[in-house]
């Protein structure tokens, strides 16, 4: 599986040291006391990952790397694209720097420069740096897209949806679709059957980036219902299995009568185990025209909330749960959760889709 590392502590710097120590005696690692430092001007000839020593012409932000060269031990500065980091002198020989770029340094437009300064000269390498800032979505005619944020995209070779674990044994790996790139931005198309997963993207330079969590927590309605939930309504009818209007294979259609509902009745939720309830609701009527989501029973102490449709186009919606309670007061869990028409033009019919549906 892919994966980045982030060593910020002393501790893990010191297993990292142990374990070099340990390999042999002819290693790279030697006593600085016993071992005059070379005055000559120092040299960098190559740059790897500090766990999987894997070498590579790219970094990402807040990850620890291994310089190794000549003649470092009398290093004095270190600068990723001009930026210059903090280091443990106690981790560097004339041969090895263990360095972690700060999260400050800058990755686009940049000469991509890695700089090394030591008593005796200063040394520079090619080294581009890489990171993952965000993410936002978006339906274009029902393909799903993520757009990642960050930088530098220039050599992306590859993006991967990623869910579970070796160790749990439901480690799912899922290849994207790449549909552009550029330095700051990457969109691709996710892959299919994908509810929650950390995105890695890869480049040709040897790095990986990991974006913060992709999608539901908890998913009720993502092409099919969840088992242990069910759905009914009221002045109206639903299909659960609608191929009009998707964001994969299938959505829920409810056509509704004015004031009428579509109604998802819950296993008891922990009211607090969740944070925000999303959910992506195609609207067929006219401009203005909404849909009030209701939480238990339109409980009286909540406040629901109001959902305003955008005829022929997906909106995505993502409401706090804080929202429902501003003044507090709230349930220990959710039982019920309805999707009330309420544009009030007396029309007779409305129809409305509700997809990709859950809890973050």
């Amino acid at each position: 599986m892919m994966k980045t590392i982030n060593i910020k502590s002393l501790f893990s710097y010191f297993f990292i040291w142990i374990g070099l120590l340990a390999t042999s005696c002819d290693s790279e690692f030697n006593d600085s006391s016993s071992i005059p430092r070379n005055t000559e001007p120092p040299k960098i000839t190559s740059v790897s990952t500090a766990i999987e020593d894997e070498v590579v012409s790219q970094g990402v932000l807040e990850n620890t790397y291994i310089i190794r060269g000549e003649s470092l031990g009398s290093t004095l500065k270190i600068y990723f694209n001009g930026y210059q980091t903090s280091f443990n002198p106690a981790l560097i020989t004339d041969n090895v720097i263990f360095v972690t770029i700060p999260e400050e340094a800058p990755y686009v437009g940049q000469a991509n420069i890695l700089r090394v300064e030591t008593l005796y000269g200063a040394a520079e390498y090619d080294f581009s740096l890489l990171t993952i800032t965000g993410f936002t979505e978006e339906t274009v005619n029902g393909v799903k897209l993520v757009h990642l944020m960050g930088g530098d995209f220039t050599d992306t070779e590859s993006v991967t949806f990623v869910s579970g674990s070796e160790e749990a044994g439901n480690l799912v790996e899922l290849e994207a679709t790449i549909v552009s790139v550029s330095e700051t931005l990457v969109t691709v198309e996710v892959p299919a059957g994908v509810e929650q997963a950390y995105i890695y993207l890869a480049t040709t330079r040897g790095a990986v980036a990991q974006s913060e969590s992709y999608g539901f927590s908890y998913a009720i309605y993502i092409d099919e219902l969840n088992a242990e939930w069910s759905v009914d309504g009221w002045g109206g009818t639903q299909d659960l299995f609608s191929t009009e209007q998707a964001l994969g294979l299938y959505s829920i259609k409810s056509v509704r009568e004015g004031w009428s509902g579509l109604t998802f009745w819950a296993p008891n939720i922990p009211f607090n185990d969740y944070e925000a309830i999303t959910v992506t609701i195609y609207g067929t009527g006219a401009p203005g025209d909404s849909v009030t989501l209701a939480i238990n029973d339109f409980d009286g102490a909540a406040s629901h909330q109001n959902l305003e449709l955008v005829p022929g186009q997906w909106t995505k919606f993502v409401i706090p749960l804080s929202d429902f309670y501003p003044n507090g007061g709230t349930p220990d869990s959710i039982f019920r959760l309805d999707f009330q028409e309420s544009s009030n033009t007396g029309l007779a019919q409305y129809i409305f889709y509700v997809d990709d549906f859950g809890f973050l």
